[in-house]
């Protein structure tokens, strides 16, 4: 056993936040379905998630949130929240309140804009040690991959059993765990004092952090720049089918299964890799694998296209691994928050709009010019790491106190000698269904 798994307070982590992203990930994929079946609408289920996706854009101000109060009294608040927010779907029973599956959706949107970034903040209080972040990610990041291959078909499956009503349940049943496992952690955290800086300022704090850190910045470029090659996935992967496989639509469903265990496999891959490689090596072999699983998928063959899909999957989580561990290592404990907000947002944003455009490349060029692109892409992404500066993971020795000054953060020598302030918190997390993030 892993010496992290032995820590009842790195245990009691990890099924908190598994729990939260399985309430999550089942209840929204049994959201649109609701919506569908209600009005028989594909608009108005793809309503819910666009419900869902905007309140994302306050991540900013989450991480703010995050990092001005203890977090774990947050997590505890904000899971209790959620599930007295699900509550008012157990009275939907008919076309005249899907108002309230959107409503709920909103709520969703808005808790993970707090608890993306108050989870990343509250694992960096509970580590101890540099050594330990690259196999805390892995084990985050794993859970998560594995949570969200379960949870859809638990999502899809209870609604088809039993209906709507029985999944808020459910849900309201899931985030009540969550919370109790969050409130059993004992981990001490001192509150926060205010920095008296202005708020803009302050929201803008991990965006600046990210810009002034010399071997972080390039990290993040790198795997913003895969995630939005990755995102052109979707759209290919109907042409793909239908003119290369000459299957039915129906067939995405295998597909994406199988892309999802190969996302579970590089979770797990990325965090053995990562004590051996360091972050910019991770993060190149991640773009690397995702390169040649897209170029398998030029091959007609449902055996060859299966493979290049398992290794795809693979290569984006193990680059994420790499670049969520650069950000704790090299990210003062009281800023954690919104620097993960930071970089959530920085890979999110631009893989939605890739989602539309790789839909419009795809009607216009075939597909395979589509796949060659992003093979190209993301051998690209990784080469531009090649020279650039790498993240050493090592021990703290002292933190100065908000590590920024006047908006101004001070990274380590070069890199930032990491802060420790009075208050001991802060570190890596999850996104909204179907885009990347760390």
């Amino acid at each position: 056993m892993h010496p992290l798994l032995a820590r009842p307070e790195f245990r009691l982590y990890i099924a908190g936040q598994t729990l939260s992203v399985l309430g999550d990930s089942a209840l929204f994929i049994a959201l649109g379905i609701w919506a569908k079946v209600l009005t028989g609408s594909s608009s108005a289920a793809g309503l819910v998630m666009f419900c869902y996706a905007v309140p994302m854009l306050l991540l900013p101000l989450g991480g703010l949130v995050a990092d001005r109060v203890r977090r774990r009294p947050l997590l505890v608040t904000v899971n209790l929240a959620l599930a007295v927010a699900v509550s008012p779907l157990l009275l939907v029973d008919g076309r005249g309140r899907l108002w309230i599956i959107y409503g709920t959706a909103v709520l969703y949107g808005l808790a993970g804009a707090v608890l993306t970034p108050a989870q990343s903040a509250m694992l960096r209080t509970i580590l101890t040690e540099h050594q330990d972040f690259g196999a805390a990610v892995g084990f985050t990041q794993t859970m998560r991959a594995g949570t969200t291959l379960v949870a859809p078909l638990v999502g899809s499956g209870l609604y088809g059993w039993l209906g709507g009503r029985a999944v808020a349940l459910v849900d309201i049943g899931i985030l009540l765990a969550a919370a109790l496992a969050f409130l059993a952690l004992r981990v001490p955290e001192t509150k926060p004092e205010p920095s008296g800086r202005h708020w803009r300022t302050e929201v803008l704090a991990g965006f600046q952090h990210l810009r002034g850190t010399a071997s972080l910045l390039p990290l993040l470029i790198a795997t913003t720049a895969t995630a939005t090659v990755l995102s052109f996935l979707q759209p290919v992967l109907f042409s793909l089918i239908q003119h290369g496989l000459n299957r039915s639509p129906q067939f995405l469903g295998v597909l994406e299964t199988v892309e999802a265990v190969g996302a579970l496999g590089g979770s797990v891959l990325g965090g053995i890799l990562i004590g051996k490689l360091g972050p910019r090596k991770t993060v190149m072999l991640g773009a690397a694998t995702f390169a040649v699983g897209a170029l398998l998928l030029l091959v007609p063959s449902v055996w060859v296209v299966s493979a290049g899909l398992l290794i795809a999957g693979a290569g984006m989580p193990a680059g994420v691994v790499g670049l969520a561990t650069a950000a704790q290592s090299l990210t003062p404990p009281q800023l954690m928050g919104r620097t993960q907000a930071a970089v959530n947002l920085s890979l999110t944003a631009p893989q939605a709009v890739a989602i539309g455009v790789g839909a419009g490349l795809v009607a216009a060029l075939d597909f395979r010019t589509v796949l060659v692109a992003m093979v190209v892409g993301a051998l690209l992404s990784g080469l531009y790491l090649l020279g650039k500066p790498d993240a050493v993971i090592e021990d703290d020795e002292d933190d100065s106190d908000e590590g920024e000054s006047a908006g101004q953060l001070t990274p380590a020598p070069a890199e930032a000698e990491e802060t420790e302030d009075a208050e001991p918190t802060a570190v890596p997390a999850e996104s909204a269904p179907r885009l990347q993030s760390t």
